[in-house]
């Protein structure tokens, strides 16, 4: 979910314009005045009342272009848009001069199909209306929005909620009736994955309506609640879904794993990885080993993420151990792990992790995970072992091996050809090498496109959000934060970096 998309559908501000100041409501309406809405963590309920609605709804000043009044009768409170048109600045009337940042911006229209527009604030306008919190009340926010990634910080979570009690021991009752009464077939898994998925929302449903406001309006603790949950369930259910899969997928898994052994001693740079990148990776050959060992589809994708964490601090601590002799050889370049460098060095820590049941995995991960939770930081690991392990069973490895020699030749032939066939060899690598590493970059290049364009089409459509200026469009994001998207950009190659920014906002799986 999208915090900022998603605020009007909970925010008590909004809910209290609709229901408790309708007088108000309707006569910003029917002027088309600014509608400024606070986002929800930023507003307690109590502090809703009139003087905080007037300060919410602004009218253009008849003065000064860019500057806006209050719809308080005494007209003292004026404030101005910033030239970009993602800030206001507080003028006069308020406590105290302050920059409040516009997060985001909805297009409406009234009962004549005149448009006037909806803001979402950071904070409220006046600083007399911000909620002071100290630093415990903090640390227990971070801690409830902090994914929990673990069955048993799953578990603890939940429980944590004494009003949650008997809405678990249903969920345990719904779940032990799947166990018990539900047949898991091969082919139709996603029936499976749609009752779970129906038990999961269902299960959270209930276990925000007993909550309190303003907790039950909360976008990202109603996040952490669905990722714990959903773990909470597959646990569940893991040994009796995943034994189906495995099943489904047994050919699959056993062709990669034949595949896995027979590779598994080709070297690094036969597979086609950059000289200054061929360094052994344990680390992330021994993170992708525990996935079988794992039992909720956000575990296994937490794998995934890293296992590519540590190839980069890998070869990120090999290449600053030998920065000088990088540099006295290409001053000008700097080594940079790019999606075509990434996809190489990813089938070479495949091979080696030897997992039994990787497709199984990657099914698993698809299929049955549906809460969107830090999804924007894992998708994209899944698409690239995807692309990998589609890489790996489509190409055919047999030229990397090198021909074994006879062992009932005479020594002395062997003395007398060994020269020989070594020379023979270093030429055929010579002229075929480049070719051949050629044509491996643009098959793993176009299996990558060719799964992430699979991915885009499936993914949903999201809400504009319209700018306050005409014929512009303004992202529901602060802008600061596009310089590290670019940097990061550098650092990823354009084309992970183009998963990292469009495509995992979405839950995998089928969308219902």
């Amino acid at each position: 979910m999208d915090s900022e998309l998603d605020e009007l559908e909970v925010n008590p501000f909004y809910k209290a314009l609709q229901n408790r100041f309708t007088y108000q409501y309707d006569q910003a309406l029917e002027n088309c005045y600014l509608l400024c809405i606070p986002q929800s963590k930023s507003i307690p309920n109590p502090v809703i009342n009139t003087d905080f609605v007037d300060t919410h709804i602004l009218r253009p000043s008849p003065y000064f272009k860019g500057q806006y009044l209050t719809t308080h009768a005494s007209n003292n409170k004026m404030l101005s848009l910033s030239d970009d048109g993602r800030c206001f600045t507080t003028l006069q009337g308020f406590s105290e001069i302050a920059d409040v940042e516009i997060l985001g911006e909805e297009l409406a229209y009234n009962k004549e199909y005149k448009q006037y527009k909806i803001l979402i604030l950071s904070q409220p306008l006046d600083t007399k209306f911000i909620f002071k919190k100290d630093s415990a009340v903090k640390t227990q926010e971070n801690n409830l929005y902090k994914p929990k990634l673990s069955v048993t910080d799953c578990e603890s979570f939940l429980y944590s909620f004494a009003e949650f009690k008997e809405v678990l021991d249903r969920l345990q009752l719904d779940i032990k009736h799947f166990l018990k009464h539900y047949m898991v077939l091969p082919d139709y898994l996603d029936d499976a994955a749609n009752r779970l998925k129906d038990m999961t929302y269902k299960a959270l449903k209930e276990m925000i309506s007993k909550l309190k406001a303003p907790m039950n309006s909360d976008v990202k603790l109603k996040e952490a609640i669905a990722g714990s949950i959903e773990s909470f369930i597959m646990n569940a259910v893991y040994e009796k879904t995943f034994a189906v899969i495995q099943e489904h997928l047994l050919v699959k898994d056993q062709s990669l794993f034949a595949k896995c052994e027979r590779i598994q001693q080709i070297r690094a740079h036969e597979m086609g990885v950059r000289k200054e990148f061929c360094c052994p990776l344990p680390s992330a050959i021994d993170e992708l080993s525990r996935l079988p060992s794992l039992h909720t589809p956000r575990e296994k994708l937490t794998c995934l993420k890293c296992t590519i964490d540590n190839i980069t601090e890998s070869i990120t601590a090999f290449i600053n151990e030998g920065i000088e002799l990088l540099q006295a050889i290409q001053p000008t370049d700097q080594a940079c792990i790019t999606s075509d460098d990434l996809l190489p060095i990813l089938v070479t820590v495949i091979a080696k992790a030897k997992c039994r049941y990787l497709h199984s995995d990657m099914f698993y991960m698809e299929h049955f995970m549906w809460v969107s939770t830090d999804l924007d930081n894992l998708g994209f690991c899944l698409v690239s072992f995807k692309a990998a392990v589609e890489y790996m069973m489509k190409t055919d490895f047999s030229e990397m091996f090198e021909p074994i020699v006879s062992t009932q030749a005479s020594s002395e032939k062997v003395l007398t050809d060994a020269p020989q066939t070594h020379q023979t060899k270093v030429r055929s690598a010579e002229s075929s090498g480049p070719d051949r590493y050629e044509r491996q970059i643009n098959k793993i290049s176009g299996l990558l496109e060719k799964t992430v364009l699979q991915t885009s089409n499936q993914r949903g459509q999201t809400r504009q959000i319209q700018s306050i200026f005409p014929e512009r469009q303004l992202a529901a994001v602060p802008a600061s934060s596009q310089p590290s998207q670019k940097k990061q950009s550098s650092q990823l190659g354009d084309f992970l970096s183009a998963l990292q920014d469009d495509d995992f906002d979405q839950p995998y799986g089928k969308q219902t």
